[in-house]
């Protein structure tokens, strides 16, 4: 009978050390979930602004797609130049100017820029700016001109 009452003993408390190391996990990832900033990715970020002119591919043809993550510094009305990786500036930090948009202060955005190629030296550019962290089309432009601006 004494085994029996050890291993009864032993049996709960296994149980107990595995359900407080689970609770104890589940707590932490909530905790690093809710206070980090989880941001939309540079894919995502090119296929909004694809759609929001209805590119194809064919109609991409020749034509680059650069994106860069941004982070608004309004003193200095730039833009810091974000690793989507680590979430922090390069050892060597590099700054682009703001857009004429409405920006918070330390606000992520992505900077998408189509260049397509027409002919020698030519190209036409068209510019997007969203949001990085809700996927929102903040801005745009094209070689005529703003086609969406969202304030």
């Amino acid at each position: 009978m004494k085994t029996l009452h050890l291993s009864k003993f032993s049996i709960n408390a296994i149980i107990i050390i595995l359900l407080s190391t689970g609770s104890a996990s589940g707590m932490i990832i909530a905790y690093n979930y809710f206070t980090t900033t989880h941001i939309i990715s540079k894919e995502r970020a090119v296929t909004i602004a694809m759609n929001s002119d209805d590119w194809t591919p064919e109609g991409l043809g020749n034509a680059t797609i650069d994106a860069e993550l941004l982070q608004a510094k309004l003193s200095n009305r730039v833009g810091l130049v974000i690793n989507d990786t680590t979430m922090s500036p390069n050892s060597f930090p590099r700054m682009a100017p703001l857009p004429s948009l409405i920006f918070q202060e330390n606000q992520l955005f992505w900077d998408i820029t189509i260049k397509k190629h027409l002919r020698g030296m030519e190209y036409q550019e068209w510019s997007y700016v969203i949001d990085a962290t809700n996927g929102t089309l903040m801005g745009s432009w094209s070689p005529h001109g703003y086609t969406h601006l969202n304030f």
